[in-house]
């Protein structure tokens, strides 16, 4: 397994070459689709990618926005999502990250057609593997949490592991799933502490490795802890990008989910992202911390997390 630090794609400093001379990989993260309107994003996107394949990290992977990017319904957008893919085969890249982008209030979803709107997005899917066509390179469609981190709004396409059932069963070749721990801890310690709250058993999530499950689909892994839950209509905000000793999920259940992982990557090339936040993105203190209580070791011959 390969660890990597995601960096914004249109800030090369961000790059931490330590982290890459140390043998580790790098993921370039595009955050919002208004970047695409900005007069510089092609040329500056471009720049950076280069300057991250000549580092020659040991994995290079691409995430698409996430924001004001629905790839379905807007044709612009739709086509920066297969330009991602000319990007991803011309700088060296072995694949792309991408959620449903299909967000709606709470309210908004009460009548929603989730299982309709679902379908549609695995059917976009099934036609984007055909153009992928003659590449080596994947998509990993990313797991979202229950509920956004204020409470507010969320993307109910992609949340549990049962959720990517018909995505599964087309077995598409390039087209699989990036599986974000961060976010599933949130969705299964939500449905505890509702459980707790509402002292009602059925609320429980059964099994936190659920996610195994789908294991043979899965390209690529996104980690962190979290500190808070939010619910609609509350005032406390989930916070992102935890190290797992300081966040609200029990630090134990993390430690299970990388050793497993480890043991069922050994030796293999697949990624798993620390997404995890810092103060300052030039000078990098949280990601080391992450490789080191994750596991990862320096020596020369060993450099995967």
């Amino acid at each position: 397994m390969i660890a990597q630090i995601p960096f914004f794609g249109l800030d090369p400093k961000q790059i931490d070459e330590k982290w890459v001379e140390a043998g580790y990989g790098l993921e370039a993260n595009i955050f919002d689709g208004r970047s695409f309107e900005e007069a510089d994003y092609s040329k500056t996107f471009n720049q950076t990618l280069e300057y991250a394949k000549q580092l020659d990290p040991s994995l290079l992977t691409l995430h698409f926005p996430t924001d004001h990017a629905d790839y379905v319904h807007e044709d612009q957008i739709k086509k920066q999502l297969y330009h991602f893919a000319e990007l991803a085969v011309k700088y060296g890249a072995k694949g792309i990250t991408v959620h449903a982008n299909q967000f709606m209030t709470v309210e908004e979803f009460q009548v929603y057609d989730l299982e309709g709107n679902r379908k549609k997005i695995v059917e976009f899917f099934a036609e984007f593997d055909e153009q992928l066509k003659g590449t080596d390179i994947w998509i990993g469609v990313e797991n979202l949490p229950i509920i956004g981190n204020l409470g507010e709004d969320f993307d109910p396409i992609f949340i549990y592991p049962e959720d990517f059932t018909e995505l599964v069963q087309l077995d598409l070749k390039h087209v699989g799933i990036t599986w974000d721990l961060c976010h599933w801890a949130i969705t299964y310690q939500t449905h505890l502490s509702s459980a707790l709250m509402f002292r009602n058993d059925q609320l429980r999530y059964p099994d936190f490795f659920q996610f195994l499950s789908i294991k043979e689909s899965i390209k690529h892994y996104h980690f962190s802890s979290f500190r808070q839950l939010a619910f609609p209509h509350g005032d406390v905000r989930c916070l992102e990008g935890r190290h797992p000793r300081e966040g609200t999920i029990a630090e134990e259940l993390l430690r299970r989910a990388a050793d497993t992982l480890q043991e069922l990557y050994r030796d293999q090339d697949t990624g798993i992202v620390f997404e995890v936040m810092e103060k300052d993105y030039t000078k990098r203190r949280e990601s080391w911390r992450t490789l080191e209580w994750f596991g990862g070791v320096s020596d020369e011959d060993q450099k995967r997390a």
